[in-house]
């Protein structure tokens, strides 16, 4: 998931650097290339989604799910925090630093994806309407889809 995510970032990210200086590809700072990297990292699997049958192999299938949303999530929190750094002035500090803004913002959103989650299953499991009326509850996920997406916001965190 995660760690193939990266791996695939720093050799494409490294692949890009070389292929673009040799080819003479424009002028790219090292912030371009890292950027091309995490973009390019996210291995999709729609294609092997669209192969399963999720009735004869759930478990198979709900893994293959996951780790295609975590390496998604992998990317643009990789690109987030790639995003958040001044790459012309590099110094020995740079690799701490990255790594513990990517991993702040991993585990940041996926805490407060999780949060939020668990209060909008509880409020809707919760909430009383008088009667049982869909509309209702449908326009209370709404919302509370968007509460999570304005929490991210606010926090500067990834919403994937």
């Amino acid at each position: 998931g995660a760690i193939g995510t990266l791996v695939s970032f720093s050799v494409i990210s490294l692949g890009a650097m070389t292929i673009f200086k040799k080819m003479d590809i424009g002028s790219l700072e090292l912030g371009d290339y890292l950027a091309i990297g995490a973009i390019f990292a996210a291995t999709d699997s729609v294609c092997t989604l669209q192969v399963l049958n999720q009735d004869e192999t759930p478990l198979l299938y709900s893994l293959v799910f996951g780790e295609g949303v975590v390496n998604d999530a992998t990317s643009v929190v990789l690109f987030n925090a790639i995003q958040n750094f001044d790459l012309t002035n590099i110094d020995h500090r740079i690799a701490i630093q990255f790594s513990g803004n990517f991993l702040y913002l991993f585990f940041a959103s996926t805490m407060l994806g999780a949060m939020t989650g668990l209060l909008s299953a509880y409020v809707i499991k919760k909430l009383y309407f008088g009667r049982h009326s869909t509309d209702r509850e449908v326009a209370l996920m709404m919302l509370m889809a968007y509460l999570s997406y304005m929490l991210v916001e606010l926090f500067y965190l990834s919403g994937i």
